[in-house]
């Protein structure tokens, strides 16, 4: 008889156990429910037609300022505070977003110039391309912003280096707008730093 209380209480317990785990589970889901993650690339340019390349841009350094260096989309929501959002994400880090961006972006606009990234084996008179980007999130007035500074370098030496800001109105509420108007920045620090490229090495 005591060996059946034994049994029943033990039951009695278990049961009491895994009632008690299924209604934190529950109440747990209820307080922080699953998340949908969006993740997002920037516009693509249309790639130029095939020329015989007689000059090479070396698209070098991109340098972040830290609070970019994620892979997260970052929005400003007043003058001092800075948010990266937790379930609009970039495909990749946003450095490598950049670079594929900024490759495919200065190929389409600098004729018979191979915009290519740092490797070994590249012409000497090959010119390089640095680029510190400071600015690269929304802001809740509903701009995107791009700002930093660029510089060519030739031959081992650095020309001097041009600041650069663009602000864009988003065409509609949303992430998607968003990710679209910073494209459009891109594409303008792309005209700035095709029309300064030297015709020759």
């Amino acid at each position: 008889m005591r060996t059946l209380k034994n049994t029943t209480a033990t039951t009695s317990l278990r049961l009491g156990m895994m009632l008690t785990l299924a209604l934190s589970l529950n109440a747990c889901f209820k307080s922080n429910p699953p998340v949908h993650t969006e993740r997002y690339s920037l516009p693509e340019t249309s790639t130029p037609q095939t020329t015989t390349a007689t000059h090479t841009l070396v698209l070098n350094r991109i340098q972040l300022a830290e609070y970019l260096d994620t892979d997260r989309i970052v929005v400003q929501l007043d003058d001092i505070t800075l948010r990266p959002a937790r379930d609009h994400l970039w495909v990749d880090n946003l450095s490598q977003e950049l670079r594929r961006g900024l490759r495919t972006c200065l190929a389409s606009r600098l004729k018979q110039t191979a915009v290519v990234d740092p490797q070994p084996g590249l012409p000497t008179s090959a010119r390089t391309l640095n680029i510190t980007i400071d600015q690269f999130h929304g802001q809740m007035q509903g701009y995107a912003v791009l700002s930093g500074q660029w510089q060519f370098s030739g031959a081992g030496q650095p020309l001097p280096s041009q600041a650069f800001k663009f602000t864009t109105p988003l065409a509609e509420n949303g992430y998607p707008a968003l990710v679209r108007a910073l494209g459009q920045d891109l594409d303008l620090l792309c005209d700035q730093i095709a029309s300064q490229w030297p015709a020759s090495p």
